[in-house]
């Protein structure tokens, strides 16, 4: 009995992933990507968020993020899903050193407000058909 059940579970689990790699991309999600550049100099590590922003009208519950790519670049998910819902986003971006013996970051590699949607001071509408370099982001060096 535990054989077929686990048989049972593989096979679900089988469809299950074969049906989200076939489904259309939701046509109300915008997809998202841009650079970050510290002062002229692209930003070669770290994570952006654009965190919905309520007081905008914004009131979606999901945080899209990106890892930032080693040439700056950026694309966000939301999930598995490719794009984010439009309207206004905090952005936060976080890049740092960790030590060996601490799992924290122990050296930011750009100033802290950039950290926290409330000192970012990055504000972000995401609208279709955006301009090219709509979503890049520049950021104060340290």
């Amino acid at each position: 009995m535990p054989r077929a059940f686990s048989r049972l579970i593989c096979c679900v689990w089988t469809l299950a992933m074969g049906a989200t790699g076939c489904a259309k991309p939701d046509p109300n999600l915008i997809q998202v990507e841009g650079s970050v550049l510290v002062g002229t100099k692209p930003l070669t590590t770290g994570t952006v968020i654009f965190h919905p922003d309520a007081t905008k009208g914004n009131d979606s519950k999901d945080e899209p993020r990106s890892p930032i790519g080693p040439d700056g670049r950026y694309r966000l998910q939301n999930g598995v899903k490719q794009g984010i819902v439009p309207g206004w986003y905090k952005v936060t971006v976080s890049a740092g050193k960790t030590d060996a013996k601490s799992p924290y970051i122990t050296d930011w590699l750009i100033p802290v407000k950039y950290v926290d949607p409330k000192t970012s001071n990055l504000r972000v509408e995401v609208i279709a058909n955006s301009v090219p370099g709509a979503y890049d982001i520049k950021l104060e060096p340290k």
